[in-house]
């Protein structure tokens, strides 16, 4: 970590009333410096936190908001939950493989899109769901998603 993000994490130990209650948001911090979570960094939380690497991984491991490998700039999550699965989620899965010309898990030869299948995203009412970079894309459908691919990369190739 940079000093400043080893300095803030150093003061989330303090900050909770135990210090294990600090390891999600320093690891948080660790993915806004880096993109996702390198093995190195794995080591360099444990020692500030006192817990083995193993505790760090098992955490990691949980939650599907970490990455273990850089993603791309937009990183769709599908969501793989029972009314999701019900309502074609899979089929928009694969749907975005196809367009994107990736396997699960995969991130394009641009850096631009990944695609991940999750297990529940929460929105269950809105079945399928497809989460972006953190904002949901309730009752998903391949033409939203065809849509959301093209104006992204209008978006890049302007900011270019």
């Amino acid at each position: 970590m940079n000093e400043e993000h080893l300095a803030e994490a150093k003061s989330l130990l303090t900050a909770f009333p135990g210090k294990s209650s600090a390891l999600i948001p320093i690891l948080h911090l660790v993915e806004d410096e880096f993109g996702y979570i390198p093995q190195e960094e794995v080591e360099v939380v444990a020692g500030l936190m006192g817990v083995t690497a193993a505790y760090v991984e098992a955490v990691l491991s949980f939650y599907t908001l970490f990455h273990r490998q850089p993603t791309g700039k937009y990183l769709i999550q599908v969501c793989r939950g029972l009314s999701c699965h019900l309502n074609a989620a899979d089929h928009l899965a694969h749907f975005l493989y196809e367009e994107l010309g990736v396997q699960r898990g995969g991130t394009t030869d641009d850096g631009l899109f990944t695609v991940e299948e999750v297990e529940c995203l929460a929105l269950c009412k809105d079945a399928p769901v497809v989460q972006v970079n953190l904002a949901y894309r309730p009752r998903a459908s391949e033409e939203q998603l065809k849509g959301l691919i093209e104006e992204s990369r209008r978006g890049v190739a302007q900011h270019a």
